[in-house]
């Protein structure tokens, strides 16, 4: 188990999550795996009871814990945003934010550029945790006490990837993620009419698109139709995803640079699927190529036709290039993206602010 300060164990923690029963993914890979690592009880933050320490996501009714920390000037706050909302000329989704969040109660006062609330709340934290270093750089003049953390997802991977033989037949590339993001994928619609002939995409989501008007709720396999290539779709499931993922060739990971929240993503899917065992190619995103420059792997693409270039070279190439990229990628996870490493990032958030 791991060993955290006497103090943090006597102090009443409240914890604000993202899911109500705190098994999402924001949940379960960040805050909860580090208590749960730790042996530390937190309960489910009540803004009408008193804390030591509250922690608090951006899915949490910031109105109510910027007045609650007005209250309790003493009782220690940590904020959490991991998404790139203040990077973001993103003042209508701001907008639409704060409408939504208002009227369906999940937010006691309306903000008419929710990012406004995340600025105001950053202000008044004891510390803030969130996902890059450009969102670091960014937080700073806000708040002198900023951690960047990655998530944690070992426990998930069930199957790991040792077979790198392509074929026979196309190359199989993999997306996984939230359907929410799959749009993604169109930002390389051209690469892949190109090698429609060579490549099947196999996509693993969910089911459904869910936007938060209910009524714009899409079919993720019928929106993926107008992709220019063969595409074959599985249903994510925690039990069954490593599995799937571990028989596909490569892994694909395309971000739409005019998309600046998702451009500014952190690399944790891109440590996921290594860790995984499978070779990735991205986007040049800041964090996908500042990691694989590190990891001394040129697999990112600022273009339509190196996505070609890159598919290929790694899709059809030797097997000996794919258990070199995967040699690179699991020395980069050894040296930077290990249990403890995660773990003691955790214990020196919390130790900011005791």
């Amino acid at each position: 188990m791991q060993q955290v300060s006497k103090k943090l164990e006597k102090l009443k923690i409240g914890y604000a999550p993202f899911s109500k029963d705190m098994t999402g993914p924001g949940d379960r890979r960040r805050f909860v795996f580090w208590a749960k690592e730790s042996g530390l009880f937190f309960e489910n933050a009540d803004p009408s009871q008193r804390y030591d320490l509250v922690y608090i996501t951006s899915s949490a009714n910031i109105s109510d814990w910027i007045s609650y920390k007005a209250k309790h000037p003493n009782v220690k706050l940590i904020f959490e945003l991991t998404d790139s909302y203040l990077l973001a000329d993103a003042f209508l989704y701001g907008y639409v934010r704060g409408i939504t969040r208002y009227v369906t109660g999940k937010d006691s006062r309306w903000v008419p550029d929710y990012r406004n609330a995340f600025r105001q709340i950053i202000r008044v934290a004891d510390a803030v945790v969130c996902s890059t270093p450009i969102q670091r750089d960014n937080m700073l003049p806000l708040n002198g006490n900023v951690h960047v953390s990655l998530d944690y997802f070992s426990d998930e991977i069930l199957v790991k990837k040792t077979n790198y033989q392509v074929g026979p037949g196309k190359v199989r590339l993999v997306w996984e993620g939230q359907a929410v993001t799959v749009e993604n994928l169109y930002s390389i619609r051209t690469a892949l009419r190109e090698l429609k002939d060579e490549v099947v995409v196999h996509v693993i989501s969910d089911p459904f698109i869910k936007y938060p008007v209910p009524l714009l709720r899409r079919s993720t396999s019928k929106f993926l139709a107008g992709l220019p290539c063969k595409v074959i779709f599985d249903a994510w499931e925690k039990s069954t995803f490593s599995s799937l993922l571990s028989r596909d060739d490569l892994a694909v990971i395309p971000i739409n640079q005019r998309n600046s929240l998702m451009w500014n993503k952190p690399e944790n899917k891109l440590l996921l699927l290594w860790e995984l065992g499978i070779p990735v190619i991205t986007s040049a995103t800041p964090a996908y190529k500042r990691v694989m420059d590190m990891a001394g792997i040129h697999a990112y693409c600022d273009s339509e036709s190196v996505w070609v270039e890159k598919l290929r070279h790694f899709g059809v190439g030797n097997v000996d290039v794919r258990q070199e990229y995967m040699k690179k990628a699991s020395t980069y996870l050894e040296d930077f993206h290990t249990k403890q490493i995660l773990l003691s990032n955790w214990n020196r958030i919390f130790e900011s602010v005791l």
